[in-house]
C-alpha cells in the first residue's frame, strides 16, 4: 500500500467515524433532546418550534449518512494517531461554540450569527478569501432574520 492509499484510507476511516457522530446525534436531538426541552403548539395552523430544529438535526443525520455511506469501505483501516491536534482543534471549537451563546444571549441574531460564521470559517481552514467569508457570514444571518421573519412571522432576538 503506498503512502498516499494510506493516508486516503486513515482520512476515509476519520471521514466515516465523523458521520457516525453526525448521525447519532441527530438521532439523540430528534428523539430525545427536542421532544424533552421544546412543547408542541396546541394552536392549530400554527407552526410547532419543533419543526426547525427537527428539520436542521434532520439534515445534520443526513449529512453524516451520507459520510458513512460514501467511506464505508475505510471504517476498519487504522488512523494516524493525531491526538494533540484534535485535543486542540475540539478545545477551539468548544470555546466557538461557547463564545456564540453569550454573544447570541447579548448581542442579538445578527451580530452572533455574523461573528460566529466568521470564526466557524477560519477554525474549518478557510484563509484565502477572508473577504468573500466575512461577506458571507453577514449575509447568512441576515437572511434567515429576513426569511423568519417574512415567511414565519418569528422575530428573533
Amino acid at each position: 500500500m503506498s503512502s498516499s492509499e494510506h493516508i486516503r484510507g486513515a482520512t476515509g476511516r476519520l471521514d466515516f467515524l465523523i458521520g457516525v457522530v453526525a448521525a447519532v446525534g441527530a438521532l439523540l436531538v430528534i428523539f430525545w433532546l427536542i421532544p424533552s426541552q421544546i412543547e408542541i403548539t396546541s394552536r392549530s395552523g400554527q407552526l410547532s418550534a419543533r419543526v426547525f430544529p427537527s428539520l436542521s438535526a434532520g439534515i445534520v443525520g443526513l449529512f453524516g449518512l451520507a459520510l458513512m455511506i460514501k467511506n464505508r469501505h475505510h471504517a476498519l483501516k487504522p488512523a494516524p494517531h493525531a491526538g494533540p491536534r484534535i485535543l486542540i482543534e475540539t478545545l477551539a471549537w468548544l470555546v466557538w461554540a461557547g463564545a456564540a451563546l453569550l454573544l447570541l444571549s447579548t448581542a442579538g441574531f445578527i451580530v452572533a450569527g455574523a461573528l460566529s460564521s466568521f470564526a466557524a470559517m477560519l477554525l474549518a481552514g478557510q484563509r484565502h478569501r477572508l473577504l468573500w467569508c466575512a461577506m458571507a457570514s453577514i449575509l447568512l444571518p441576515v437572511a434567515i432574520q429576513q426569511l423568519a421573519w417574512h415567511a414565519f412571522y418569528i422575530q428573533l432576538p
